[in-house]
């Protein structure tokens, strides 16, 4: 066994995006079984349109971590547990033909759609982004302070300008900063926690893409049909 194989030598940059890439092809094979052979309908669309987007920043993420852009790569992260929000959303409407029809038509944003009613009682409430990640952070709570996290990439903040130090020094109070398109030259290893959440993130997200497909089309399925990589236990 070489010292790379050995299960205590800490993962690799590389191995990590691989895990990444190996997610996507399995939510496409996935999804493809999943989707019935004749005609689907707008609210299909809709989970395939989340598909699209959950592929395509899975790709973009890989490309800017391997180009050194830590703070664009964070935006995909934060990105990608929107389209869990929406698509676990979708669970939270009265009539969900009738409220994608509406988005389909420019009638409503998807943050002035109503939930049903609670079953337990209460008032419906806005599908707003607040609502949607409370909601997903119920069933998984370490999206909550993520979200909050990766929030401070999508709007500017002072992060965007901590991510450009090189260099600090105590003594004299001064900061080394290298302002480019590229992060500072620093070891792989600042790459790992963001990797394995967006990783975390990914797979959330496409067993809530999966998990709508089945409950369409597969309700006599049960949690097996996923594949483990999926159904496994949180990585990270």
């Amino acid at each position: 066994m070489t010292e790379e194989e050995s299960p205590s030598a800490p993962r690799t940059l590389e191995q990590r995006l691989n895990d990444i890439v190996r997610l996507e092809q399995e939510l496409v094979t996935k999804a493809h079984e999943m989707l019935p052979n004749g005609a689907v309908n707008i609210v299909d669309f809709f989970i395939l349109g989340a598909t699209q987007r959950t592929l395509s920043q899975s790709r973009g993420f890989r490309t800017l971590i391997e180009s050194k852009n830590f703070p664009s790569a964070t935006i995909l992260l934060r990105t990608q547990i929107d389209t869990a929000m929406r698509i676990n959303g979708l669970t939270m409407m009265a009539d969900v033909n009738a409220d994608i029809n509406r988005l389909f038509k420019g009638e409503r944003t998807f943050d002035r759609l109503m939930s049903a009613t609670p079953v337990g009682g209460g008032k419906p409430e806005r599908l707003t982004d607040a609502f949607l990640k409370k909601k997903l952070a119920e069933a998984h709570p370490w999206i909550a302070p993520l979200y909050e996290q990766t929030s401070d990439f999508v709007h500017l903040t002072f992060r965007h300008l901590f991510a450009a130090i090189t260099d600090t020094d105590s003594e004299t109070q001064t900061a080394t900063l290298s302002i480019s398109g590229c992060d500072p030259k620093r070891d792989e290893m600042v790459y790992y926690e963001v990797c394995d959440s967006f990783f975390r993130v990914s797979r959330l997200t496409s067993i809530t893409i999966l998990a709508m497909l089945m409950m369409r089309h597969h309700a006599d399925c049960s949690s097996r049909c996923l594949v483990p990589a999926f159904a496994g236990a949180d990585r990270g």
